[in-house]
Order: structure tokens, then C-alpha cells, then sequence
């Protein structure tokens, strides 16, 4: 299913590409970034918990026992899958097609975490400011929080941070205290989210998936690509920038990619695709991966399209 959906989300994208000439002279942009690990220096998952034991010193919230869980269905997952992958022919074992399908695989995995989450009511009884407060002492990556409010002092560029954490207000307390324009309206955040009381204000321990796996974030940077078409008239640049396997896909979906650090799964799954880092797969020198390790680095690739009329890849 996933396998099918990329494909298309790729094709597509690239038909609205060379099909579609820009109205204006100045083509539009969408940089999509992740959050934990990409902006962020460490995973803030743990501190997003804290708010509410911290708040509840009577209730028990051992994290460890839901990453333990969760470990134990990924080892058993990650079991069946080399297994499944030993009897199969090395040429037809890693694909693109393979690389969906694990992943298809890692969705029931990380829902269920999510649920488990949920049933145990973890982030019961917090309101939105006390998560948004939480948020502000989690440490961004140097240079992460300029460089995203230059590409928004530009009218042509729209920022939207995509990410499996669990708070959508942790997220923005986070990016506000170190200086982010999130009151920008070419600023988005999109995340899976604490459901609050309409009486009470507080979280009522469910939370809302709206990010779970790779498809999420694919499905999130085709609409916002749609959007800015409709909006503007012409079809968007789409820069991504994440670290995990989650991201892969996006990475492939964009134009342009930018692998963040060095993740050892992601960078063995790009080796066995066949992907080399900084070389267009795709017409007009599009459809490229590069790998970074700074935003300095970031900001250096993406130069000429943030302080030009964004003329490459059009």
C-alpha cells in the first residue's frame, strides 16, 4: 500500500514539476523539518512525560517500562525481518520496494506505543500552557533557530516542522524560547497532539495520532506542496530535512533532502538503494539527498534558493 502511494506521491510530484510553468517569476518554497534530533540536540519524548510526573508526584510513570515494551516489539519485529530477508535473493532483498515494506511493518509497532500511551493515561492532567512551558528549556541545535526565521523573513517560503513527538505546544514553547517566529503565518506545526477537556482545559490522557509513521509525514508534505499550487500559482520547491528512518521517504519525496547526522539504519538502507549523496536522481538536478551535519551546513546548501528567485529545480 505505502509502496504504491510513494511511488505515485514521487511521480506525481515530479508531473507537477516539469508539467506546470510558474505564473510568477519567483517560485514558491516549502522547507518541512523534523523535530526531535533534526532541530532538537537530544530526543525530548522524555521530557514531554515529565510534565505530568512532575505535576502527579502520586502516580506511578515509569517511562522505562514503555520504552522497554516497545523495544520488545521491535526485537521481535527486527527478528522476523532479517529472517524474512536471509531467504530471499540478495538482489531482490533490498529495494525500494523493501524499504516500505519494512516500514509498512514498524506502523503497527509504533501505534501501539501510542496506544499504550493513551490506555495509561501518561500525559494525563497537563494543560496546554504547562507543556508549552516544558518545552522551553529543550536545547535546539546551533544555528537551527536564525536560519529558520531568515527562510520565513522570505514572502516565497513557507516552514512547517513535522514530528512523531507527542505535543504540539511542547513543540512551539521549544521553538519560541530560542527565537523562532511561530506567530508567522507561513509557520506550521504538525504532530500527534494531547486531547484537552472543553471544561476542564487539562489533557485528558488520550492522545491524538496524526503522525505515527513515514506515510504521515509523506502524506503532510503532498498536501502542503498542493496547497502552495493552488494558493500561489505555481508549483513549490520541497526541501526536506530529517535524521531518522521515518524520514527516508520524505527524503526521497523532496526535491531536495537533507539527511541530518549520521544514523547508521538510514545510511545502510541509502547504500543498499543505491542512493549516493549528492547526486540528482531525478531531471534538473532535483530529486537529491545531501547528508549534514550543522545547520551551518544546511544553510549552506540552501543559499542560492533562500536569497534567489528560487530559478534551480524549477
Amino acid at each position: 500500500m505505502l509502496a504504491r502511494y510513494v511511488r505515485s506521491a514521487i511521480q506525481v510530484s515530479r508531473h507537477m514539476t516539469s508539467a506546470t510553468k510558474p505564473m510568477t517569476r519567483r517560485r514558491s518554497a516549502i522547507l518541512a523539518v523534523d523535530f526531535d534530533e533534526t532541530l532538537t540536540t537530544h530526543c525530548t519524548l522524555v521530557s514531554v512525560i515529565a510534565v505530568a510526573r512532575q505535576k502527579h508526584h502520586d502516580r506511578r510513570l515509569d517511562f522505562q517500562w514503555f520504552t522497554d515494551e516497545y523495544m520488545k516489539d521491535l526485537d521481535v519485529y527486527e527478528a522476523k525481518w532479517k529472517s524474512a530477508v536471509s531467504d530471499k535473493a540478495l538482489s531482490t532483498a533490498w529495494s525500494h520496494k523493501s524499504l516500505i515494506a519494512y516500514l509498512e511493518g514498524l506502523w503497527p509497532i509504533e501505534e501501539t506505543s501510542l496506544e499504550r500511551l493513551s490506555t495509561h493515561k501518561v500525559l494525563a492532567g497537563v494543560s496546554r500552557k504547562e507543556f508549552r512551558i516544558a518545552g522551553t528549556s529543550t536545547e535546539l541545535r546551533p544555528g537551527a533557530a536564525a536560519f529558520i526565521n531568515k527562510v520565513l523573513s522570505n514572502p516565497r517560503w513557507r516552514v512547517c516542522v513535522i514530528s512523531t513527538n507527542w505535543s504540539e505546544d511542547f513543540i512551539r514553547g521549544a521553538l519560541e524560547a530560542a527565537g523562532v517566529n511561530v506567530a508567522s503565518s507561513a509557520f506550521s506545526i504538525h504532530c500527534n497532539n494531547p486531547v484537552f477537556s472543553p471544561d476542564t482545559g487539562l489533557s485528558t490522557g488520550k492522545i491524538e495520532p496524526r503522525v505515527v509513521w513515514a506515510k504521515d509525514k509523506v502524506d503532510l508534505l503532498i498536501r502542503a506542496k498542493l496547497s502552495v499550487k493552488q494558493e500561489r500559482g505555481n508549483v513549490p520547491l520541497l526541501v526536506y530535512v530529517g535524521d531518522s528512518l521515518t524520514d527516508l521517504p520524505a527524503l526521497l519525496l523532496a526535491d531536495i533532502g537533507l539527511l541530518f547526522g549520521n544514523d547508521q539504519s538510514v545510511t545502510e538502507w541509502c547504500r543498499r538503494l543505491n542512493i549516493d549523496f549528492g547526486k540528482p536522481r531525478g531531471e534538473g538536478g532535483c530529486g537529491i539527498i545531501y547528508q549534514v551535519s550543522s545547520w551551518g551546513s544546511v544553510e549552506h546548501l540552501l543559499r542560492g534558493h533562500v536569497d534567489s528567485d528560487g530559478s534551480k529545480c524549477s
